[in-house]
């Protein structure tokens, strides 16, 4: 169960600890503060999910944030605190092993942790027709027409317009050197 009243509808395109740390983002905010479970366990929750979404995540970490929200499940002292941690129980329940490759790969599956990505073009397909230039809003991306153009990683917001301009597929997502799935660079 990742919310309430409600059917969430996701792909192989989402990233389930992405999902999480929304729905803990949204927690935060919603939490009235009153109880010291629901104030402190959702911020440390968030805190650990972030912190494995920007590649810096531990398996000891994983075991701690199981263990904060049962705990934070079963002492909160309303509604809102005894399910806020449904969202991180339901994905570490059925999609563990994603948490596990954000862990000990420093990877993505989904391509969607901006934090452990990034975005690369392949010469090969680029013929420099220069729409991912005007498109990046950024000034990332530099080449001469005609001639392969590069994406500076610097000046990278990993927004993903490049992608969704470029006719070719020629701007890839890319993880620790890896270029992720096809299924992902359709997107």
């Amino acid at each position: 169960m990742v919310g309430s009243g409600g059917v969430v509808v996701m792909d192989e395109g989402s990233c389930m600890v992405d999902v999480a740390k929304y729905f803990l983002n949204f927690l935060q905010d919603e939490s009235c503060g009153k109880c010291v479970p629901c104030r402190l366990g959702i911020d440390r929750m968030l805190e650990i999910v972030t912190d494995i979404t920007e590649g810096r995540g531990t398996l000891q970490q994983l075991d701690l944030l199981e263990e904060l929200a049962e705990t934070v499940a079963e002492t909160a002292l309303c509604g809102l605190g005894k399910t806020a941690p449904n969202p991180v129980l339901s994905t570490l329940r059925y999609f563990r092993p994603e948490y596990e490759v954000h862990i000990k790969e420093k990877k993505c599956p989904a391509g969607v942790c901006k934090a452990i990505i990034t975005y690369s073009i392949d010469p090969e397909k680029c013929n420099g027709c220069g729409v991912c230039v005007r498109g990046c809003v950024h000034g990332a991306i530099i080449g001469e027409k005609t001639q392969a153009h590069v994406i500076n990683t610097e000046l990278c917001q990993k927004c993903g317009i490049c992608r969704s301009e470029c006719k070719f597929d020629a701007i890839r997502v890319v993880c620790e050197n890896e270029v992720l799935n096809a299924a992902i660079c359709q997107r």
